[in-house]
């Protein structure tokens, strides 16, 4: 009995040494790679570090937050973020924001507000950190613009995966129910109030495929780009309008893409008239952009129905034939 009682102690002073270790190491290496980020000119402030959570949890809490990029112009601020994991699961994480919280960028700062906001975080158990897979859920959000425009999202889903077949690879999806757009937004896109002010449901499923991995570096140094991206699934659900897309395109290093992505919409009409209305369209092209969208859909066997394709070629976006202006530049800061 007395044997039994001194392995139970040596174990547990084993266990406490540690957690000791790793709560130690862990408070040190988020010391240094602050430090590290003043040292190369970034706006790093916490006002304290906590690692808590003995025996069997490693809880970190940093409080009064202020990070900012100085080469992007990107910068963070909370009142508190925790990163709660298993002391022997230490790379699989949650990650709890604030209720509410700021992000700039050199544009314009967004106030962002929500009822609950974390994740469960896999990373892999090298130096990079790289990112592993995701899931981040989002209740009742409110984002503020300093630029005077509010958007709200009843409900947010987001999902990563690496793909194990291609390096820096990663599947994204995403899933939000009921977006209100800002209404300035909603002003240029709708400016004749033909759909509903929400927007039931948007959906995102895609392969991308960025020019390095997501990992630590990606926060420290520059963003990774996207060089590919294979869309599986883009829907959204609009009033009467439901939008579909699928398809591939290539971005090259000036962030032009290049591809095309097969589309379907029902209640076509309606966006042909959100588009005259807004001016995206003019209206002199109106009945000609009609007429040929009209032979598209009696193709489908529903007159109500549009199959079509949107493609990016040599720097130009095309709606089937018809030339609708530049192709956006795809690039992340």
């Amino acid at each position: 009995m007395g044997r039994l009682i001194v392995i139970v102690l040596v174990c547990a002073g084993l266990w406490a040494g540690y957690w000791y270790v790793g709560a130690t190491s862990l408070d040190r290496a988020l010391t240094t790679w602050i430090d590290e980020r003043r040292a190369e000119g970034w706006v790093a402030d916490v006002g304290a570090l906590e690692v808590r959570g003995f025996p069997n949890r490693f809880d970190t809490e940093m409080r009064d937050i202020d990070i900012a990029d100085p080469e992007t112009g990107v910068a963070w601020s909370a009142p508190f973020f925790q990163i709660l994991a298993l002391s022997y699961r230490p790379t699989q994480v949650i990650a709890v924001w604030p209720d509410t919280h700021r992000f700039s960028t050199p544009i314009q700062s967004i106030d962002i507000e929500t009822e609950q906001a974390r994740g469960s975080i896999f990373l892999e158990a090298t130096p990079s950190l790289e990112l592993d897979r995701s899931t981040i859920v989002v209740d009742e959000m409110r984002l503020s613009s300093s630029l005077g425009w509010v958007t709200s999202l009843r409900e947010g889903r987001f999902a990563t995966e690496q793909v194990a077949a291609k390096d820096n690879a990663y599947r994204i999806g995403i899933d939000l129910s009921g977006l209100a757009p800002a209404e300035e937004v909603l002003r240029v896109l709708d400016p004749a109030m033909i759909l509903p002010r929400m927007v039931e449901n948007l959906n995102l499923d895609a392969d991308i495929l960025f020019n390095a991995p997501l990992d630590r570096r990606a926060l420290e140094d520059k963003r990774p780009q996207i060089v590919s991206l294979g869309l599986s699934n883009l829907s959204a659900v609009w009033g009467d309008v439901t939008f579909r897309a699928a398809g591939d395109i290539v971005v090259d290093n000036a962030g032009v893409p290049e591809g095309e992505f097969a589309l379907r919409a029902v209640e076509w009409r309606k966006v042909l008239d959100m588009a005259v209305a807004s001016g995206f369209l003019p209206q002199k092209f109106a009945p000609t952009v009609e007429q040929a969208l009209d032979i598209l859909a009696r193709t489908s066997g529903n007159r109500d129905t549009i199959d079509t394709t949107l493609s990016f070629r040599r720097g130009l976006m095309l709606v089937g034939p018809i030339p609708v202006g530049r192709a956006p530049r795809i690039v992340i800061r």
